[in-house]
């Protein structure tokens, strides 16, 4: 009985281990079978892939600016002195010509006085020496020979009577030379009221008219000078504009040359864009340019291209002038200029597909299932694209997600299994 129950049971437990051994070795197959297509699977790296087209795009120049004035200039005095007032504060729209500043003036109206003084007195001069004696000073000349030939005559007689006198012995000699000295005293008073009256009748000589005339045009430059100098006790706008700052108080003293103002005009505004030299051909007086200042965008106008490069930078500096006639726009704001320069085709590739090994950057592209390296040359850096001029044509398939692991040569599949 016993030895009955326990060879059934040695039976089973055969059986038992001869199904075990089975399913071991059925299920070893499956196994196997498993893991091969999931190696042939890992081989074949799964990537996107698109065909390559030839695109249009703009070829832009983007650069940067500082606003200034389109016109601006320092004033400033070209005298010394006190300044008495600036009525003008910064922001303060001028006109041409307003008065900006004045100094005080005291000294200057002075001299000025002075000088019309003296034109006034050498006018007089000229005049009489250039119209002559009057009526009245003829007589008085007339007179005076009259009287000189009077005394002349009686010294004469006198000393006639004496020198007889003094020959019979009847005078000393010392009385006879006193009348000798006093008939010759009287003979040149006699000549010199002649050579008056001969002088006040017949007017000045050339040299002497001349010479007066000289004085004369000495003190009206003289003159002229006070005025300008107390003229330019003034400061005045020499053009239309807004201050753009005060330089200078009431009360400190002003130095010649020393600005007190500047100002400018802001209803334009300007900016000097640095343009590469490869790219100078390409703008033109007259061009707009699209300017940006933050979110805001205006037209601006070339009006001027400057005839050098910067040695320095290798640049050439373009003028662009911006419409600001709500003087919201501040000059030494920074702006961005940005204008097309051409419009072509070509290949343009992610950027997320290019790599570099050293200086040499590459793509990969699929074919015939496999991830074949491709070497390119790279151009123009557009929209997060890459252009492409040399390397890859119209039509190649461009892997441009998962190329970051691939090596030359390796089997790819593309993503939903779709082999082109």
């Amino acid at each position: 009985m016993n030895k009955s129950i326990r060879k059934r049971f040695g039976l089973l437990v055969l059986v038992s281990l001869a199904v075990m051994v089975s399913a071991c070795t059925n299920n070893n197959d499956v196994t196997s079978s498993a893991g091969s297509e999931a190696q042939a699977e890992a081989e074949a790296k799964i990537v996107e892939a698109q065909p390559l087209q030839l695109k249009s795009f703009q070829s832009t120049s983007e650069l940067s600016g500082t606003l200034a004035p389109i016109e601006e200039t320092t004033v400033s005095f070209e005298v010394a002195g006190e300044i008495k007032s600036m009525p003008y504060k910064e922001g303060d729209a001028i006109k041409k010509g307003d008065v900006l500043a004045r100094l005080h003036s005291a000294d200057y109206s002075l001299q000025l006085a002075l000088a019309n003084a003296n034109v006034h007195g050498a006018s007089a001069q000229l005049s009489k020496v250039k119209n002559g004696a009057r009526e009245q000073e003829v007589q008085q000349a007339k007179v005076a020979v009259e009287a000189k030939k009077i005394s002349r005559d009686q010294a004469q007689k006198d000393y006639q009577r004496m020198e007889q006198l003094f020959k019979n012995g009847a005078i000393s000699e010392t009385e006879f030379e006193n009348a000798k000295h006093a008939f010759e005293l009287t003979e040149k008073d006699y000549a010199t009221a002649q050579e008056t009256h001969s002088l006040v009748i017949e007017g000045a000589r050339t040299e002497d008219i001349s010479a007066t005339n000289a004085s004369y045009q000495g003190a009206t430059v003289t003159r002229d000078q006070a005025a300008a100098t107390l003229a330019k006790t003034e400061v005045k706008a020499p053009i239309q504009g807004t201050v753009l700052a005060k330089l200078a108080d009431v009360g400190k003293l002003a130095s010649p040359g020393a600005p007190v103002y500047r100002i400018g005009n802001i209803q334009q505004l300007k900016t000097v864009l640095p343009v590469p030299d490869k790219d100078i051909s390409s703008w033109k007086v007259g061009d707009e340019v699209e300017i940006r200042l933050y979110e805001e965008k205006r037209k601006g106008k070339v009006t001027n291209i400057y005839p050098a490069t910067n040695e320095q930078t290798g640049t050439i500096s373009v003028e662009v002038v911006i419409d600001n006639t709500k003087k919201d726009w501040f000059a030494g704001q920074v702006v961005t200029a940005k204008r097309t320069l051409s419009q072509k085709k070509g290949i343009f590739v992610p950027a997320e597909a290019v790599f570099s090994r050293g200086s040499e950057p590459y793509v990969f592209l699929l074919t015939d299932g496999k991830a074949i390296k491709t070497t390119v040359t790279i151009g123009r850096y557009v929209d997060n694209h890459f252009e492409v001029t040399v390397g890859l044509k119209e039509g190649d398939m461009l892997i441009r997600k998962g190329a970051d692991r691939l090596l030359n040569g390796d089997a790819v599949t593309l993503k939903g299994g779709n082999q082109p």
